[in-house]
C-alpha cells in the first residue's frame, strides 16, 4: 500500500537491527512491487489467454506467475508426508531390530494427528508394532519434543516396569512348581547358591535394606548372574517379600 520510495524513507532507513535491515533491503530490491487490487471489471468480449507450464510446475498466465490448483499441492504434501514416514520406519528398523529381546518397548510421540497418521498405515513391521507400549501427543518437535516425550512418558515407563516385574516373578513361580530344585528363596539358601555360582537370576525385594541390596548385587554380578529389584506394587512382589525378600532361579539343581 506504499511506493518503494515511501517504504525506503519511512521504514527501511529507520531499521537499526542489521539482520532485519538486510532482509527488508532484499524486499526493496525486488524488481516488482506487490499492490492491492483496487477493482475487478468483468469483460464480455473474447480475449487471448496464455497459460504456460514451467519447470517447477508453476504457471505463467498473461505475464503473472501463478500456482496450480490447491488439490495438486495437497497431493504433493501427502506424498512428502508418506516419504517422511517411510524414512522414519526405515530408521527404526535399522536401529531397533538388531536389539532383539533387549528392546523393551517403543513410545511414539508427535504433534496433532501425526502419531495416528503414522501408526494408521502399514509402515511398521509387525515385530516393531508389537513393541509399541504407548503414544503421546506433543507440542514440540526435534530436541524439545524428545525432552517433552520423556517428561510425559513416566506413566508408560512405570507401567512397563511393573509388567516386566510381574513377568519375572511369574517365571519364578512356574519354576517353583515344575523344577523346585532349581529355585531358592530366603536369605540363607540364596546366599548358599550365590557362593556356588549357581544363580542365574537373583530376585531382591525393594523393601530389603539398601546396603544389603548393594552387597547382594555385587556378589551376584561377580558370579555372572542377572539381578532384578522387585517392587511390592504387585501381588507377585508382595509374595516375594513374604518369602524373605530374596529368591533366585538357578542354573542347575542343588540340594
Amino acid at each position: 500500500m506504499m511506493s518503494k520510495e515511501v517504504f525506503k524513507h519511512s521504514i527501511l532507513n529507520n531499521i537499526k537491527d542489521e539482520k532485519l535491515y538486510h532482509n527488508l533491503k532484499e524486499i526493496y530490491n525486488y524488481p516488482f512491487l506487490p499492490v492491492k487490487i483496487e477493482s475487478i471489471t468483468q469483460r464480455e468480449e473474447s480475449v487471448e489467454m496464455v497459460d504456460i507450464s514451467v519447470g517447477n510446475q508453476n504457471f505463467i498466465a498473461n505475464g503473472v506467475i501463478v500456482h496450480n490448483s490447491a488439490q495438486r499441492f495437497a497431493r504433493l504434501r501427502e506424498g512428502a508426508y508418506k516419504d517422511h514416514f517411510k524414512k522414519i520406519c526405515d530408521y527404526m528398523k535399522d536401529q531397533f531390530l538388531p536389539l532383539g529381546n533387549n528392546l523393551k518397548g517403543i513410545i511414539v510421540g508427535g504433534p496433532g494427528t501425526t502419531v495416528q497418521d503414522f501408526l494408521g498405515h502399514d509402515y511398521l513391521t509387525g515385530e516393531l508394532k508389537r513393541k509399541i507400549i504407548g503414544t503421546k501427543d506433543l507440542s514440540y518437535t526435534e530436541e524439545f519434543g524428545l525432552q517433552e516425550l520423556l517428561d510425559k512418558s513416566d506413566d508408560l515407563l512405570a507401567e512397563e516396569e511393573v509388567a516386566q516385574e510381574k513377568k519375572t516373578m511369574q517365571q519364578f513361580f512356574r519354576q517353583f512348581i515344575d523344577f523346585p530344585k532349581k529355585i531358592t528363596y530366603g536369605e540363607k539358601e540364596t546366599l548358599k547358591a550365590l557362593e556356588m555360582n549357581a544363580v542365574d537370576l537373583l530376585l531382591i525385594s525393594e523393601n530389603i535394606p539398601e546396603e544389603k541390596i548393594v552387597a547382594l548385587e555385587e556378589k551376584a554380578l561377580a558370579g555372572g548372574a542377572t539381578v532384578r529389584i522387585i517392587s511390592t506394587e504387585t501381588r507377585e512382589g508382595v509374595q516375594l517379600r513374604d518369602l524373605g525378600g530374596i529368591a533366585a532361579i538357578l542354573r542347575f539343581e542343588i540340594e
